[in-house]
Order: C-alpha cells, then sequence, then structure tokens
C-alpha cells in the first residue's frame, strides 16, 4: 500500500519513498517534467531504472525509441514520449547545431543516430578537412574528431 506525502509516494510498508507517480486519468508527464518535479538528473534515473543513459538522452530530446527496458519504464510511471512543440523553439538542422560544437572545441565527440545525419556530418568534416573516425555502436554512431590531430 501507498501513501502520498506531498509529491512523493512513501510506501507504507517498507517507509521508502518511491518517485512520483502519475495518478490513473490524470495528466501524463514527459520525461523533462518528471527529472524537474523528481529533482533528478538524467544519469540518475537512467542508473535508477538501469536505461542505458544515450538512449534515454535522445527520447528526451523527443526522439521515438524502440528500447523496451525504456518503454516499459515509461509505462510503470505513466510517462509519455509526447513533444510538445514549442512556440519560438529553434528549428536548427543536426548539421547546424553540430556545427556550432565543432567550431567551439578542438576535438570532441558527436552522437549520431540517423545514418542520414552521419553522412551529412561526415561530408561537413571532409569539407573542412577535420581528422575523424567513427565508431559502430549498437544502434547509433559515435564520430569523435580532432581539428588538431
Amino acid at each position: 500500500m501507498s501513501v502520498n506525502v506531498g509529491l512523493e509516494v512513501m510506501d507504507s510498508e517498507s517507509g521508502n519513498c518511491l518517485d512520483l507517480l502519475c495518478q490513473k486519468g490524470g495528466s501524463r508527464l514527459d520525461l523533462e517534467e518528471y527529472l524537474r518535479i523528481n529533482n533528478m538528473t538524467l544519469s540518475t534515473f537512467a542508473k535508477r531504472h538501469q536505461l542505458n543513459y544515450h538512449r534515454l538522452f535522445r527520447v528526451k530530446q523527443g526522439a521515438v525509441t524502440r528500447d523496451q527496458a525504456i518503454k516499459r519504464v515509461f509505462k510503470e510511471l505513466n510517462l509519455t514520449n509526447d513533444k510538445k512543440l514549442c512556440e519560438g523553439e529553434p528549428n536548427a538542422t543536426f548539421l547546424a547545431q553540430e556545427r556550432v560544437c565543432i567550431n567551439c572545441e578542438d576535438a570532441g565527440d558527436i552522437y549520431c543516430y540517423y545514418l542520414h545525419h552521419l553522412k551529412e556530418l561526415e561530408a561537413y568534416l571532409k569539407q573542412q578537412n577535420i581528422p575523424y573516425y567513427v565508431r559502430v555502436m549498437k544502434d547509433y554512431w559515435i564520430v569523435k574528431y580532432d581539428k588538431k590531430g
């Protein structure tokens, strides 16, 4: 049995505080709202629920996931992955965002979750004569670049 205590839910048997759970029939929270209300970082959430941080980060950014563990946790916590579009939100392309980072940093890692983003990024790095290599992961690529290399 659980008892509501402010924003937390307390298990009356163990006395442990549980994460905030949405009431059935009430409005569902998205991941960002959930983290803010529970004063929790994304990495803490990922560790607590044993989820892949990078996949969870993409979900937080609004990507759709096929990761069954993430889907299960979202269902258990009654979270939604429906990203609302904010008026005035910047509509920069993937490459435009990454170019800003590349121009500011001498070296770095860029995570690509879509093949067309990887190809765009590789073309840009070749055009700028920036040395890089690509590591293939399970369902994404990591592009490591070093302008001084």
